[in-house]
């Protein structure tokens, strides 16, 4: 299908209801900033519910200081993920049209939302739109134009680490949301029934992609949105034990919710080499324990998986051609970031997975 064209200027206009979700946990200053961009959005108004998982939660008189008179307060007893908080956010935002995901590491450009918005609104086949994102350290460098699937089943965020020279200046399909920072139909995610809580986070917005994939649902990356990305802000490190283990069982796990039988099969050999490799790269970190916790973690929710994937593949509208066709396509995405001349760092993972399975 064709992707219209947006226009360039995105000044403040009538828009649709929209409502901002923004989970977080024990980083205030983190949560400030993020509200302070968000006040300075030309689009004209939304309403903002922030999910608190933290231990010493805030008061809704702080927040209502912060400038959003629509602002809803959520504090849970405890910390129970991000996939949660998204979930309880959906809940009190029945009434809008779109529905923001924001991680509180976020800082949008003023005009990031309204562009998004835009691009929905223009290309009503797309369900999710997504923004370039930029690193927060460093602003020249890009932290993902879209996340993108390997046949392996691993899934990376395109274009991070880059140097921002306009190669992903198109406005293109993309094959997954990054939950960072994306904009959903409301009415999608209700028929996708939201987040699996099962995953706790990471992985849980690919979960999700798959799962509108299986569907025919596409995704939209727009270029003209924009916003920074502190990433890993909560642990500190993409290579924390406690993001290795819940990555390694969240891996799995889509493995067995999300593929046909027939699609394992074919994809097997990449399947298993992946995760030998991001085995390898877990030991070389440090963190093989955490890898096996990850493991043992999948084998317990493999029978409540396997009853998930009932429900997944009765909603399946792609033959398992057009999935592998899908996956190939995604995977190309990942090879020339990869292979790109403006990657400072490019995956070692990645580099022996692509001299395994050549072209």
């Amino acid at each position: 299908m064709a992707i219209s064209s947006l226009a360039s200027s995105a000044a403040a206009e009538e828009s649709p209801a929209i409502s901002v979700i923004i989970p977080t946990w024990d980083r205030d200053d983190l949560l400030q900033a993020c509200l302070t961009h968000l006040r300075q959005q030309t689009i004209n108004s939304f309403k903002v519910v922030v999910v608190d998982n933290g231990k010493g939660n805030r008061s809704p008189n702080s927040f209502s200081q912060d400038g959003f008179p629509q602002l809803t307060w959520l504090p849970l007893s405890r910390n129970r993920g991000t996939a949660l908080a998204f979930n309880r956010g959906l809940a009190q935002s029945a009434d809008s049209k779109y529905v923001f995901l924001l991680n509180n590491d976020v800082e949008l450009e003023p005009d990031c939302l309204a562009h998004l918005v835009r691009a929905l609104e223009t290309n009503r086949q797309y369900s999710a739109a997504v923004p370039k994102l930029f690193q927060w350290a460093n602003p020249k460098l890009l932290d993902g134009a879209g996340d993108e699937i390997l046949l392996g089943g691993g899934a990376y965020r395109v274009g991070y680490g880059e140097l921002d020279a306009g190669q992903y200046d198109k406005v293109e399909p993309v094959f997954s949301a990054c939950g960072a920072a994306a904009l959903y139909r409301r009415s999608f995610l209700d028929a996708l029934g939201g987040f699996d809580e099962d995953f706790f986070a990471y992985r849980d917005d690919v979960d999700l992609s798959l799962r509108a994939q299986l569907r025919g649902h596409r995704f939209l990356y727009v270029p003209q949105a924009r916003a920074r990305h502190r990433g890993s802000a909560t642990h500190g490190s993409p290579f924390h034990p406690a993001v290795i283990r819940l990555s390694t069982r969240n891996q799995i796990c889509l493995l067995w919710k999300d593929y046909p039988v027939p699609v394992l099969f074919r994809l097997a050999p990449r399947l298993i080499v992946f995760q030998v490799l991001w085995a390898g790269l877990a030991l070389r970190k440090r963190s093989l324990l955490s890898w096996c916790r990850g493991v043992l973690g999948a084998l317990r929710l493999l029978a409540r998986m396997l009853r998930k994937r009932r429900a997944v593949m009765e909603g399946c509208v792609l033959s398992n051609a057009e999935i592998v066709a899908r996956l190939q396509e995604s995977e190309k995405r990942i090879r020339r970031w990869q292979e790109s001349p403006h990657n400072q760092r490019p995956s070692r993972l990645l580099l022996f997975y692509f001299r395994i399975f050549r072209k």
